[in-house]
């Protein structure tokens, strides 16, 4: 697999943490973190991720994480086939970190592996799914914290 981060936005130098982001991405993508995959992280800010919302949800509405699964080309290249693009946006997880008992660092680490988990396959459309994608998305952020 191969993961970029981007900083499109004013996330300080302290928490621009690319090594944990990548270990949670890969976490979070599980089997498919071993496929020849290619996957963008992009921190973003509240305009860019309503932007982005509008043109390719047509949701009218500032929020906190956002992925998208690119189709499997038709034919193999043997490039790495580029899967997938989780943008995160900085400030909301700045404005939830403290409600959610989450440092900023949680915070973001929390929407880099919740999209990941959703570019695996997980949704979240039902509390139960919700709560069971949470409940995922912690472990594997204790689990990368304590490395």
């Amino acid at each position: 697999m191969i993961s970029h981060i981007f900083y499109h936005t004013d996330v300080p130098k302290h928490l621009r943490r690319t090594g944990l982001f990548k270990a949670a991405l890969e976490k979070g993508l599980k089997s498919f973190a071993k496929k020849n995959i290619e996957v963008n992280v992009i921190f973003v800010d509240e305009n860019e991720i309503l932007r982005v919302n509008k043109e390719f949800l047509n949701h009218h509405y500032v929020t906190d994480v956002i992925s998208f699964n690119h189709e499997r080309p038709p034919f193999d290249t043997g490039e790495p086939w580029a899967f997938g693009d989780i943008f995160v946006c900085y400030q909301v997880a700045r404005k939830n970190a403290q409600s959610f008992g989450h440092t900023f660092l949680q915070e973001m680490m929390m929407y880099v592996t919740h999209g990941a988990l959703h570019l695996s396959g997980m949704d979240d459309y039902k509390p139960e799914d919700r709560a069971e994608m949470d409940r995922q998305a912690e472990n594997i952020i204790s689990h990368v914290l304590k490395k």
